[in-house]
């Protein structure tokens, strides 16, 4: 059933979360007196609106379109080995074309937003997302950004604000176009064998593991090489030692020295995140979001941060394909520089995700802006 249900990835996070939904679903079935066997398309469809019209807990908004179709999908997932495993004789709610629908994880940038149906014949129960989730800060957006955290790692002095660790991640998203969990994947190691020319606009290049673990080859601009190495041999270096002596760690980014109880210690995604929110709030870079309280029902109205640390990688892509023009390169090798660096196996998905955001970034003399944003 594992593999049924989960065909496409061996993510905790998406096992825990199919989990979820199966368990979400036993618990309505046996609320109504109903044996899931027994269910039909309508049972289905009155779970799904009951969904769409809940508050999630952890947000204080309605559940969207996207999160409701993943659980749809997982249940449907369900209803088809359980058919096959003939626990079920109806077969109305299965389909064999189990992938019909569904693209490829790799052709699908928007994955952790917008999650696609398993069965072709019941996508009608699936709830469509079409909200499109792509934003791309602007210059403006960018600097305000950068200076909450902090000048360039390897330019600062003891007077200098923000925090370095904080820095190296911010720029791996913007210069480099990583994903958070390829952030906090990064090694020391390679860096280590590096030896970048600060003065230099060339490349160094670098192996990383993106979705599906396939590895592939990106370019690191040699400034960012630099300041790594930098903060590698500072700030760091400061969190292993507050960590305790002899203290040794192999992943890039840690826990700075100030962290309670985890000094020194690997950051993993959920730090990303709350530091993307944090310098969002630091820069400005917040706006007020509605949310009910599931329990009382009432609405307020809080401030949020308006990019996430994904948006980063948008921007990356915004960015060096405008930059690509402006050194003279054509539209068809701008975007292919751009699908291999996100890791992207088809162009299209690379095309359609960032061809109507390109705008954000039309800018005269792109290549000093990106020059005088770093």
């Amino acid at each position: 059933m594992n593999e049924q249900v989960v065909p496409r990835s061996g993510s905790i996070r998406t096992w825990e979360n199919k989990a979820r939904a199966l368990i979400t679903w036993f618990e309505w079935c046996e609320a109504i007196k109903i044996d899931w066997r027994d269910t039909a398309a309508d049972d289905l469809a009155a779970y799904r609106d009951a969904y769409l019209s809940a508050v999630s807990p952890l947000t204080g908004r309605p559940y969207s379109p996207g999160t409701v179709g993943t659980r749809m999908s997982a249940i449907l997932d369900f209803f088809n080995f359980a058919h096959e495993q003939g626990w079920m004789v109806d077969a109305s709610l299965s389909t064999e074309q189990r992938t019909a629908g569904r693209a490829p994880i790799s052709r699908d940038m928007l994955a952790h937003t917008r999650k696609g149906g398993a069965a072709a014949r019941m996508r009608s129960i699936i709830p469509r997302n079409q909200t499109d989730k792509v934003r791309v800060l602007s210059r403006n957006q960018l600097d305000a950004l950068l200076k909450w955290a902090g000048p360039r790692v390897s330019e600062r002095t003891p007077e200098s604000g923000g925090s370095a660790r904080d820095r190296i991640a911010i720029d791996l998203g913007w210069a480099v176009g990583l994903r958070v969990r390829e952030k906090v994947s990064l090694t020391i190691f390679p860096f280590l064998a590096m030896t970048p020319d600060p003065a230099s606009l060339a490349h160094h290049k670098l192996a990383v593991t993106g979705k599906g673990n396939k590895t592939r080859q990106v370019d690191v601009p040699a400034w960012l090489v630099v300041d790594i190495q930098a903060y590698i041999d500072g700030a760091r270096a400061k969190a292993l030692r507050t960590r305790g002596r002899g203290a040794r760690e192999g992943q890039l980014l840690l826990n700075s020295e100030t962290s309670t109880n985890r000094a020194g210690r690997p950051m993993k995604i959920p730090g990303v995140t709350e530091m993307m929110k944090r310098a969002c709030a630091g820069a400005g870079l917040i706006e007020q979001r509605a949310r009910t309280d599931p329990i009382t029902g009432h609405a307020v109205v809080k401030a949020a941060a308006k990019f996430s640390d994904h948006s980063l990688r948008h921007t990356y892509a915004v960015m060096t394909w405008y930059a690509l023009l402006a050194a003279g390169h054509d539209e068809a090798y701008a975007w292919k520089y751009v699908q291999h660096q996100l890791g992207h196996s088809q162009l299209a998905t690379t095309t359609d995700t960032y061809l109507k955001h390109v705008s954000v970034w039309a800018t005269p003399g792109l290549t000093a802006v990106i020059k005088s944003v770093r």
